[in-house]
């Protein structure tokens, strides 16, 4: 009888790691072919038996590492997803064909790459690029066109999120030896005020938070009843 018990729950065993290993691969698959992404994204579905949710439908939390995101210009380095409430239908399961992911809930980490930021503003028409500054903070450097005339500036600049965007606003502002009116540096303000659309993310579009790093700025999104398909 042990013998036998211990061949049942071997077998289990098996059946409860090939199905989460098909699972994970479907939803692998159905992700790459959603986000357009070059390296198929890396995919794990908590819990410590999976055939209950497989037959379900229904997986409590899985978590999900995108690599690559782009749309247009710009290119993400980085989400990494915690995915709450995910609905994949049994028979897709089976016949290995996702057609529909449901997500209640998702909470994405993102990061983007200051090469990356610089390399979407230089294909949006402004050569500007942002990097670290001192204490923390951040500097954006180039030049702009300001009433005919091409100025060259250094500012420092916060990070700031709302809705689907990254903010960019000047503060302290430096054109050099260029004598500027009060007009001319408005529109040097606004030309040095940028924005960059996140709407690209895979699953989370509201940015909640941001911030800078030596390296690569880091910023927090979620999402709500979302639905993926290719």
């Amino acid at each position: 009888m042990v013998a036998v018990a211990l061949g049942l729950l071997t077998l289990l065993w098996g059946a409860d790691a090939l199905a989460r290993w098909g699972a994970e691969s479907l939803l692998e698959r159905n992700i790459q072919d959603v986000t357009g992404v070059a390296t198929r994204p890396e995919v794990e579905v908590s819990g410590a038996f999976f055939l209950p949710q497989v037959i379900r439908g229904a997986y409590s939390h899985v978590d999900v590492t995108t690599r690559g995101v782009s749309s247009g210009p710009l290119r993400v380095d980085r989400v990494e997803s915690r995915l709450t409430d995910v609905r994949v239908p049994f028979h897709d399961v089976l016949v290995q064909d996702v057609r529909r992911v449901g997500v209640g809930r998702s909470q994405e980490h993102v990061v983007l790459r200051y090469e990356d930021l610089n390399a979407y503003f230089a294909a949006t028409g402004r050569p500007l690029a942002v990097g670290p500054g001192a204490d923390g903070g951040l500097v954006l450097q180039g030049t702009v066109n300001v009433l005919g005339r091409e100025i060259r500036a250094d500012a420092d600049v916060q990070l700031s999120a709302r809705a689907e965007t990254l903010r960019l606003t000047p503060g302290r502002i430096d054109s050099g030896s260029a004598a500027l009116d009060q007009a001319s540096r408005l529109l040097l303000t606004q030309r040095l005020t940028l924005t960059v659309p996140l709407a690209t993310l895979p699953f989370g579009h509201q940015v909640t938070g941001v911030r800078a790093g030596p390296e690569v700025v880091e910023l927090d999104a979620e999402g709500y009843g979302l639905v993926l398909q290719p």
